[in-house]
């Protein structure tokens, strides 16, 4: 198939004009590095505030790790959450993660450790927060990069 420039010029054209709408009617949650110093985050429906950091300070790769995540309501308390669990993977490659991440520990004042969280390979990830409070459900979605 011979393309010519000029239809070349219009494709590349609409293509920016349909990225641009992407952005702006599916807005990322959060963008992050590799959340070494920490990420943050606010819910989907604005219910709760997270604060995500590898607990020894760096992100390894094929190695499991633990993490800190702290969470706040609206009025910026801390949260004891009903129910929190942590999905996620590699949209960009179709899978999910190879670990399965929990909660192993409640450490008061919203803060919980997440045991258990793999990354198996370099690129973009996305680690999705599922928090329930008396009766109330929200998501957050954090995104990274291991680019190292």
């Amino acid at each position: 198939m011979r393309y010519t420039h000029g239809v070349l010029v219009r494709c590349l054209e609409r293509l920016k004009i349909g990225c641009l709408i992407a952005v702006m009617v599916f807005p990322v949650i959060a963008i992050a590095g590799d959340c070494t110093s920490g990420c943050e985050a606010v819910t989907r429906d604005g219910h709760f505030r997270i604060s995500v950091a590898p607990a020894e300070g760096e992100v390894p790769l094929r190695n499991h790790h633990d993490w800190i995540l702290d969470v706040w309501d609206a009025n910026n308390n801390p949260v004891k959450l009903d129910g929190l669990s942590v999905t996620g993977g590699m949209p960009g490659h179709g899978h999910g993660l190879p670990s399965q991440p929990r909660v192993s520990e409640y450490l008061g004042e919203g803060r919980y450790r997440l045991t258990g969280v793999l990354f198996n390979m370099h690129g973009d990830w996305t680690l999705r927060f599922h928090l329930v409070r008396q009766g109330v459900q929200d998501v957050a979605d954090l995104e990274l990069t291991l680019d190292y």
